[in-house]
């Protein structure tokens, strides 16, 4: 019995004395109990079987089926026990000591007196079978082989994980028991040295690895190295027909002719995937210089389409699972953990995803930056000129956070890319990786000032008074000049709403004798939603404002200042509504009003000019709604 005394080993040892994996329960707990009781005096770990021992073993039967070592049948005969990984412990053992077995074939049922059932163990031919159940080990596959030689020259029972490990170690010591007999060595030596010329050193060198070092030769044939499979290939071949040509065998040749059937499919199998690894490695090496070239983002409908420098697709070199497998990586694991991995996902609006090699993301946005210039100056100027044939102004001509919003807005529309890489906070972390990496950042990707991203208009170096400068270079003065574009559009506007007042009259026989300033105050309220912000009204900002400008300390000076430019605005705003009286108000005739008073001498010597024109404008749109003017 076994020196260990837990129920497992002493059922094995139980089920091996009888020769069997089938255990009579009942037959067992009686052979366990006086075998017990007749040892513990001698060897005292064996006692608690003593009382008990039927209770004890059935509480521990039920551990052995929960971990899937034994089964618990029952019959007209009684209970029996069926341990589940018997055969596989038999064969297991017979691996247990290489070199001693380095002599003799590989084990089989005969050897092993065993008789396994055919349910329980899967055939497989060593020459044809073994080589696609290397390429594609199936985890379905039952736990025994049973692998059979060519020409009847025996089989050989392993457990499946031994394949290929196991099964080519003992190969390599029987093939070195083989070469260690009767001169086969010298034998072996003299017929190859005329297929290797040129090796002759490499062939001394690998069977002297065979004979004194074969953990290193069973390297070379898992490295797939060209010359170690060219050596093993002349080797099979010659033992293999040397061997074959006997009619009978000795314990050893036929061991070494198993042994040599194994390593010949063995070596091909491991120098092909060599040859795949390489051809992977260099398709993927590819796919990196792909992602180096224009346009720098890629969707994973191009990333598929990759070709070679002699077009032949990458996808077909590698599978589409190991494209994802190495881009999950690469996105997944950073050289350092303080740096961002190498390859990006960015995600568009329309949650398109892209991915971008980290070192290409400050290049690519300079070159979305340069592409999207000319389309947003050609768009705003498109857009201004339209505007001043209609004698229309906006806030983004004259103020440039206003002209940020509108490039911005048009970026987002014709560079949805560019919009999506900017806003990225990952931009700021590589240009400062970079940065601090020692790296060279081009004069064209330096996108950040103070850790803050400058204002698009200057990534785009897009100039608003330049822009506006242009625009009026090309159009007719009086669209331009604003005395005379305020005439025009006086005169203008005045005919429309003549044409419009006279085909009321006819439609309805009356005429309008209401506020002649009423479209004029409807029209300034819809506009002054645009300039107050959420949450605030037109007082607070009007303070906000005047302390921006009213740069004062005394506050009594302070609130006189204002008060003269209130009184000021309050005179002006009547004289130009005289003119303006029938002319309907937009935020651009805010701005023209606001112009007209900012030309006023006394205005003019204000510093903070900026903040004092909109304090004007919402002033005049405060007075227009409350009527406190005219």
């Amino acid at each position: 019995m076994p020196q260990r005394t837990d129920l497992y080993t002493v059922l094995n040892s139980y089920a091996r004395k009888n020769n069997s994996p089938k255990i009579d329960m009942e037959t067992f707990i009686a052979f366990l109990e006086k075998y017990s009781k007749r040892i513990c005096e001698e060897k005292p770990e064996w006692t608690k079987w003593t009382e008990e021992t039927g209770t004890r073993v059935w509480m521990d039967i039920n551990r052995l089926v929960e971990d899937g070592k034994a089964n618990i049948h029952n019959d007209e005969t009684g209970s029996w026990v069926y341990l589940s990984h018997y055969f596989v412990e038999q064969i297991k053992d017979a691996y247990r000591n290489p070199d001693k077995e380095s002599d003799i074939p590989f084990p089989d049922e005969i050897s092993l007196n065993i008789e396994i059932p055919p349910e329980q163990i899967k055939s497989m031919d060593a020459s044809a079978a073994l080589p696609h159940f290397l390429e594609q080990p199936q985890k379905e596959w039952l736990p025994m082989i049973k692998l059979v030689f060519p020409n009847d020259r025996g089989i050989a029972l392993l457990a499946a994980p031994m394949i290929p490990n196991t099964l080519l170690e003992f190969s390599v010591l029987k093939i070195r028991g083989y070469l260690n007999r009767r001169g086969n060595k010298d034998f072996i030596q003299r017929k190859l040295s005329p297929r290797l010329t040129s090796k002759e050193n490499y062939l001394q060198e690998t069977i002297d690895k065979i004979m004194l070092r074969p953990a290193d030769c069973l390297n070379d044939i898992k490295a797939g190295r060209e010359i170690s499979y060219s050596f093993w290939a002349h080797f099979c071949n010659l033992v293999k027909n040397d061997l074959n040509q006997k009619k009978e065998l000795l314990s050893e040749e036929l061991g070494a002719l198993q042994s040599i059937y194994i390593i010949e499919v063995c070596s091909s199998f491991f120098k092909n995937k060599a040859v795949k690894t390489r051809e992977t490695e260099l398709a993927f090496k590819n796919f990196e210089l792909e992602m180096e070239k224009p346009p720098y983002y890629f969707s994973r409908e191009t990333i598929a389409k990759f070709k070679d420098n002699k077009g032949v697709p990458l996808l077909g070199v590698y599978t589409q699972d190991g494209l994802d497998a190495y881009i999950k990586k690469r996105v997944s694991d950073p050289v350092t953990p303080k740096e961002l991995p190498d390859l990006l996902f960015f995600y568009t609006e329309d949650k398109q995803a892209w991915l971008i090699k980290k070192t290409k993301l400050l290049p690519l946005c300079a070159r979305l930056l340069t592409e999207a210039r000319p389309v947003i100056i050609k768009t705003i100027s498109r857009r201004w000129k339209k505007m001043f044939k209609e004698f229309i102004r906006e806030n983004a001509m004259d103020d440039d956070r206003e002209f940020e919003r509108l490039v911005s807005s048009y970026v987002e529309e014709n560079a949805p890319m560019l919009k999506a890489l900017l806003k990225d906070k990952r931009l700021y972390l590589i240009h400062e990786e970079m940065q601090t990496g020692g790296k060279e950042i081009h004069e064209s990707s330096r996108f950040f000032q103070k850790n803050e991203l400058l204002p698009l208009h200057i990534l785009l170096l897009i100039k608003r008074k330049q822009l506006l400068s242009d625009i009026k270079l090309l159009m007719p003065f009086w669209y331009t000049m604003p005395v005379i574009s305020n005439i025009v559009a006086f005169f203008t506007n005045l005919g429309k709403k003549k044409k419009k007042l006279s085909l009321e009259e006819k439609s309805t026989g009356k005429k309008e004798t209401e506020d002649p300033l009423k479209e004029l105050r409807k029209n300034a309220a819809e506009s002054i939603v645009k300039l107050i912000p959420p949450g605030k009204n037109i007082d607070s900002c009007l303070d906000d404002l005047a302390s921006r400008w009213g740069l004062l300390i005394n506050k009594q000076a302070k609130a006189n200042l204002v008060e003269d430019v209130n009184s000021l605005i309050r005179d002006k705003l009547r004289q130009l509504l005289r003119i303006h009286k029938h002319r309907a108000v937009s935020t651009n005739t805010l701005d023209n009003l606001t112009n007209t008073i900012m030309d006023t001498k006394g205005l003019l010597k204000i510093s903070e000019q900026n903040n004092l024109f909109q304090y004007i404008k919402l002033y005049i749109a405060k007075l227009l709604i409350n009527r406190t003017i005219m």
